[in-house]
């Protein structure tokens, strides 16, 4: 019993270095989330060659290993294709050290992993909470350990040695998929409370410095225009000298649009609150938006309920108006955009979605920060920052996945006019990401 312990632990350990330090070190470097997940999946494929190399004796006829726990982490973290590396390794690496024996169980197991993986992927990044998750990694490991037991009963007889497999094997299983899973989410929620931390050190200098400036450079900027505009009413000025007129007082408005977005996010705060109907705000901002839509040939369905929620109207408008202006935008060719108005719990859900180019991960990451825009020269990244800003104040939460070629989707959690606790409520998404 000590040495079956011992071998047990090890497994363990070989299970919590490929998922805790490997983690830990990718995130100091600066390389796509493409390559780390290639990184991660090797570092597992590792652990499992030594799982299997330092297996589990239980009996004379029956070992094991915790290999089965590294895959499920593996594929539903990683996704398909890892699921497919990380069990043909194993299937590989089994036909190498021990031949034929128990191969067809091997392949049977691994190959029911990949095609969960394939079709949980998805569900399991976008839709699980952290707990559901876990819950659904170790109810999977004990899945498999259920289909292993009843395949290998069909040569080991002995009730004896039976019963003995049941006490070791079977509760090895889940109590490794509870800790890998555990390890590799609390992993996660630490470089995402870096990630915001790091955001709101940027935000907070940007704050001070929109609050500044803000004012002293729009003053100057109201004079040329206005300037301007009584030249450009001269009689004395030939065509030519009033184009440029012209397009100098387009680039002074350009300019202070871009200090009335950094005013925003220098005073977010409400100043007004009052009651709004969401679906009311909602119409406004479309039909205001509705010939640029037009003219890029983009349809626009909604589904709006009249739910109601507290805060500023011209702010709320604004958030709004900039999110469905970048779906617009995103679909130069035409497309769909999609407004639906739900509730979740004490929270009115605004799910925003369009068929565009949609975006990286990488950019998703980067979405709210200063300067960063996806428009290219036609952007100045202010928009999503005073969207995030504003979203943050009205105490709700924005999510937001995309897929480059699939479209974006964006949803809007706001507390309940009615609800009297305004606590946030946490809700997880990978390739959705939180203010």
């Amino acid at each position: 019993m000590p040495s079956l312990i011992k071998e047990i632990l090890l497994n363990l350990f070989f299970i919590i270095l490929a998922l805790l330090i490997v983690p830990v070190w990718l995130e100091e470097r600066r390389i796509s989330d493409h390559a780390k997940t290639i990184l991660k999946t090797m570092a597992i494929g590792i652990c499992i060659i030594f799982c299997m190399t330092f297996p589990i004796h239980v009996t004379d006829s029956f070992i094991f290993d915790l290999r089965q726990v590294a895959i499920w982490i593996g594929g539903l973290y990683g996704g398909a294709l890892s699921a497919l590396f990380l069990s043909s390794m194993a299937v590989i690496y089994h036909i190498i050290i021990g031949g034929t024996e128990g191969i067809i169980v091997a392949m049977i197991i691994t190959t029911i992993q990949v095609i969960i993986s394939f079709f949980l992927y998805r569900k399991f990044q976008t839709s699980f909470s952290p707990k559901q998750r876990i819950t659904s990694i170790i109810l999977l490991s004990i899945g498999t350990a259920m289909l292993t037991m009843m395949l290998s009963s069909i040569w080991i007889v002995d009730d004896y040695q039976i019963l003995h497999i049941i006490s070791t094997y079977f509760p090895a299983q889940p109590v490794a998929a509870f800790l890998g899973a555990y390890i590799t989410e609390t992993i996660q929620k630490h470089n995402d409370l870096r990630r915001r931390i790091v955001r709101a050190e940027k935000m907070e200098v940007v704050g001070h410095l929109a609050a500044s400036i803000s004012h002293e450079v729009r003053n100057p900027l109201t004079v040329s225009r206005g300037f301007m505009q009584l030249l450009l009413q001269s009689e004395r000025m030939n065509y030519k000298d009033k184009q440029y007129i012209q397009i100098a007082i387009e680039e002074i408005d350009r300019a202070e649009a871009i200090i009335t977005d950094y005013l925003t996010f220098a005073k977010p705060a409400p100043e007004h609150v009052e009651k709004l109907n969401v679906k009311t705000e909602i119409e406004r901002v479309i039909d205001i938006l509705r010939p640029l839509a037009n003219m890029n040939s983009i349809e626009i369905q909604t589904s709006l309920v009249p739910f109601a929620i507290k805060g500023e109207r011209q702010k709320f408008q604004q958030c709004l108006l900039n999110v469905m202006k970048n779906a617009i935008e995103a679909m130069p060719n035409g497309g769909t955009l999609r407004i639906n108005v739900s509730i979740d719990k004490d929270y009115v859900l605004i799910h925003i979605s369009d068929t565009g180019v949609g975006m990286t991960k990488e950019q998703i990451e980067r979405l709210g920060e200063p300067y960063f825009t996806t428009k290219g020269t036609k952007g100045t990244g202010l928009g999503m920052m005073v969207v995030y800003r504003i979203v943050e104040t009205m105490k709700g939460d924005l999510f937001i996945h995309s897929e480059v070629g699939e479209g974006t989707d964006v949803y809007m959690y706001f507390p309940s006019y009615y609800k009297t606790d305004v606590e946030k409520f946490s809700r997880k998404n990978e390739k959705a990401i939180p203010i």
